[in-house]
């Protein structure tokens, strides 16, 4: 379960620090998920600032494991799940803004991958698991495999977000009948 949350982590700290660069894509999807104070939100210095927390909670499981840091990468989730289906439901087919970039439209994939790491950090509260630094040193190798790996499964887990949406679009756009 530790390279799951630790995936989850560096999701999050991939959009916390896209957000840290470029707030404009994930203002733009606040406001168009027309969320309670959407004005205070959705400025460029608290958008940095959501950044920052997101940046500063995946550090803290990655650095520090334990309880704490995965009831605050859990509630994150549950946060990002919730602002994910108000915009699916308000704004289908707005951009994201999760990763900094203007062409990543929300969809269901987004839904299943931020539940998913929220029900993740919730299971770590449950069962707390050990740091990057602590894991590496106790497994040797197998430690450096299971980091390796789970940043493998980062990288997928953020495609699924991006990528694959785009890809079923273009999919479904040649398959057309005409």
């Amino acid at each position: 379960m530790v390279g799951l949350l630790w995936a989850a982590a560096m999701i999050l700290g991939g959009a916390g620090l896209s957000k840290l660069f470029r707030p404009g894509p994930t203002a733009q999807a606040i406001r168009a998920a027309d969320l309670p104070g959407e004005s205070f939100f959705a400025s460029r210095f608290v958008v940095r600032l959501l950044g920052l927390v997101e940046l500063g909670v995946a550090v803290a499981v990655l650095f520090s494991g334990g309880t704490a840091p995965a009831a605050l990468l859990s509630a994150s989730y549950l946060l990002l799940t919730l602002v994910a289906w108000r915009m699916i439901r308000v704004a289908p087919g707005q951009d994201c803004g999760c990763f900094g970039s203007s062409s990543e439209p929300i969809s269901r994939w987004h839904l299943i991958v931020n539940g998913a790491c929220f029900l993740i950090g919730a299971a770590a509260v449950l069962w707390p698991q050990p740091s990057v630094p602590d894991e590496v040193t106790a497994q040797g190798a197998q430690g450096i495999v299971l980091f390796a790996l789970t940043v493998l499964l980062a990288w997928l887990s953020y495609l699924l977000m991006t990528a694959l949406p785009a890809l079923l679009k273009l999919r479904a756009k040649v398959a057309a009948p005409r």
